[in-house]
């Protein structure tokens, strides 16, 4: 028996100061052999009651059979005795088995225990009552840079903190009960952490006779913390000082915060309106435009653009622009709407002031189309007759001068009737009276058919036309008419500006952008540079032609209108060797015959 006490392995209390501690968490699981020794040869607790039972049972059998023995030999006197002998040492026997396993289950909990303390990613320690360290587990050194178990221990705890948490890691070992808790700086000077540490007493007897606790290191966290509160406060004073009012409402439409240029606008302090209503501050018509756009926010997300007007703080109405987004909460749904506005009233009321303007402009371009219109419809009838009675008048007389002079008359007539037509084709393109009537046409045939019309005056000017059009048809959707009337002021500045026995050239393709391109360009004088756009302005002739060749000055303008409602452009240029060049470019197109107005 004393055999067996000498070779029974000894408890180890986890926690108590007095006993030595756990085998060390780097230590592994024990072996097979380990356990054989522990357990006197069983392989864990299921294996030591089993082997108890075969003990049991070896004894009993034993005793009975000393017992028959003894009964053969001596007598029942000395088998009694034998027996009885026999049996208390079975239970002595009994006893000691059992302890045993027990106490195996002991130490294979405390090496559980063991391996979960080492596997912990927080710091654990153990402390007597005055705050020195008895215990530390694996991670304590390589989170603390303070070394291993053996430079820590018996050291107090506030030995490891730096000189500003010393306070705060004394305060947790000052006697009294309860769970303490604080946030210290550990760590070597320059690799400092920062720790969330919390301690609970032991207790012997009612006496605190040390003290367990874990630390986190929360660094990371704080850091961490400490950007978003920085970028928290950028944002916040971004929103100061940004020149759009901006709020934020919650789900139930509260004013959670505002910025200045909001409190500015409104009249309204953040402090009187957060927590309240934003309804609050609106008119019915508002509050129910505004609350219908946030409901929608509130459900589907996203965001939202729209117009709306609102009192400001002198008390007029000011139309904003207001726009507002859907702020997400932890969940993910929408939990509140920011809102930014701006006011633009300014813009709108320069937008109604413009409208205005060109209503008044179109109704005076009308005005004025309409009395030239008008006008030249007056002025014809008298021209006509002036014109007849002066060629009548040519024609019979027999005085040479009264000749002259009617000669002159009829001259003056036909430049005024021509005026009075260029005047009331200006009216007509102006004007709703002149409409377009588009067809696909090829462009080819206009212009010979122009050209037949001109034919008797270039031969009364001894000019000759030299024709080159492409083979493929020049399509291109034009009014034939309006289109005709481009060819003809420009075949007739040509006729005019030429000198006899000069060639007008004539040629028409397609160009790169698929537009019909026509130019006709002279052989004379040609057009001063600066004054090549100038010329398609009303009323406005070239300095080369201002001694009387020249027309009214609205052939060129009438010519630029019809062009550019065909959706085409018109331009001239001075052609190499003198002369002038006029383009014209349509769109080369196909469809049906429209009215365009």
């Amino acid at each position: 028996m004393q055999r067996a006490e000498a070779g029974r392995p000894q408890r180890q209390t986890v926690g108590d100061p007095k006993r030595p501690d756990p085998a060390p968490a780097s230590e592994a699981a024990p072996s097979r052999g380990d356990l054989d020794a522990a357990g006197a040869g069983l392989d864990g607790p299921g294996a030591g009651a089993l082997g108890v039972a075969w003990s049991i049972t070896a004894a009993v059998v034993m005793l009975v059979a000393l017992g028959f023995l003894a009964v053969s030999v001596s007598g029942w006197a000395q088998a009694m005795a034998l027996t009885v002998v026999g049996l208390a040492a079975a239970g002595v026997w009994w006893r000691l088995r059992l302890r045993e396993a027990a106490l195996f289950d002991v130490t294979m909990r405390e090496r559980e225990l063991s391996v979960i303390v080492k596997s912990v990613q927080e710091l654990l320690f153990r402390t007597d009552a005055t705050g020195r360290l008895t215990f530390v587990n694996a991670r304590w050194g390589p989170a603390t840079g303070a070394g291993d178990g053996p430079d820590v221990l018996g050291r107090p705890l506030s030995d490891f903190v730096a000189p500003e948490s010393d306070a705060a890691a004394r305060a947790l070992f000052d006697g009294r009960d309860g769970r303490r808790s604080a946030s210290l700086w550990m760590g070597p000077p320059g690799l400092q952490r920062r720790f969330e540490m919390a301690v609970l007493p032991l207790k012997s007897r009612r006496r605190i006779v040390g003290y367990a606790g874990s630390a986190v290191d929360v660094t990371e966290r704080e850091h961490a913390q400490q950007r978003l509160q920085s970028q928290l406060d950028f944002i916040g004073q971004l929103l100061e000082v940004m020149p759009l009012p901006v709020s934020m409402l919650d789900a139930d439409n509260r004013y959670l915060s505002v910025n200045q240029a909001w409190e500015e606008f409104t009249g309204r302090r953040r402090a009187d309106v957060t927590g309240k209503r934003a309804r609050e501050y609106l008119t019915p018509e508002e509050a129910v435009l505004h609350d219908t756009r946030d409901r929608e926010l509130l459900l589907r997300g996203g965001r939202v653009r729209y117009e709306a007007v609102v009192a400001h703080r002198d008390g007029s109405r000011r139309d904003v622009a207001i726009s507002k987004s859907a702020v997400p909460g932890a969940d993910g749904r929408p939990a509140g709407v920011l809102v930014a506005f701006m006011d633009v009233s300014e813009f709108r009321d320069a937008e109604r002031a413009v409208r205005e303007a060109r209503d008044i402009a179109e109704e005076a371009s009308r005005a004025k189309s309409e009395f030239i219109a008008n006008i030249s419809h007056e002025l014809r009838t008298p021209l006509q007759s002036i014109i007849g009675f002066s060629e009548l008048g040519s024609l019979r007389s027999s005085d040479a001068r009264l000749g002259t002079m009617f000669h002159d008359i009829h001259a003056a007539g036909v430049r005024m009737l021509a005026l009075v037509n260029d005047l009331l084709d200006v009216s007509k393109i102006e004007s709703a009276v002149g409409t377009f009537h588009l067809e696909r046409i090829d462009v080819r045939t206009l212009v010979r058919e122009v050209l037949r019309e001109l034919q008797p005056l270039l031969a009364e000017r001894r000019l000759h036309v030299e024709l080159d059009l492409c083979e493929a048809p020049l399509v291109a959707k034009v009014d034939p008419l309006r289109y005709q009337q481009v060819l003809r002021n420009l075949l007739a500045n040509a006729i005019r500006f030429s000198q006899p026995g000069q060639a007008i050239e004539v040629t028409g393709d397609i160009d790169a952008e698929n537009q019909v391109h026509v130019c006709v360009r002279d052989h004379g004088p040609g057009i001063p540079p600066g004054e090549l756009e100038a010329i398609f302005e009303a009323f406005v002739q070239s300095s080369k032609t201002k001694d009387g060749s020249g027309g009214t000055g609205l052939g060129l303008t009438i010519s630029r209108k019809i062009v550019a409602a065909h959706g085409g452009r018109i331009h001239a240029e001075n052609a190499p060797g003198g002369g002038s060049a006029f383009h014209v470019r349509v769109p080369g197109r196909s469809g049906d015959t429209v009215t365009l107005g």
